[in-house]
């Protein structure tokens, strides 16, 4: 039994040594690999409260998202789930309406210069 923990642990010593280099996100705390780091160390997983903190800001990564449900309450992991999806939905959207209001004022805008051309065209013929 001994061996085995040693073994376990070592493992999960290398694990943690060889996803050092992965990048972590500043907002949420897990990096590309599905590692949580908080406080200098390494987690192989984090808590389901760390997962729901970054579905809040739909920042949940891929590799955390598929893996939900396997350890712990598979209700919450479902209520978690569904809080990324709604977030990252709701981003997009907003995304979207902030592209459309940009298009749109850049439309009026060049309508706007392309009156006041024709306005200025018309003007100058008319001294002529």
């Amino acid at each position: 039994m001994n061996k085995v923990f040693g073994l376990v642990l070592a493992g999960g010593l290398l694990t943690s040594v060889s996803v050092g280099y992965a990048s972590v996100s500043k907002d949420c705390g897990y990096d590309d690999k599905g590692y949580f780091h908080s406080g200098g160390q390494v987690y192989a997983f984090g808590t389901m409260q760390d997962a729901r903190a970054c579905a809040a800001k739909g920042l949940l990564p891929d590799v955390v998202f598929d893996r939900l449900g396997v350890l712990g309450s598979s209700d919450e992991a479902a209520s978690i789930k569904l809080l990324n999806a709604s977030v990252i939905n709701a981003k997009a959207a907003e995304a979207k309406a902030k592209a459309e209001a940009e298009a749109k004022a850049k439309a009026e805008a060049e309508a706007k210069a392309k009156a006041e051309a024709e306005a200025k065209a018309k003007a100058e013929a008319e001294v002529k």
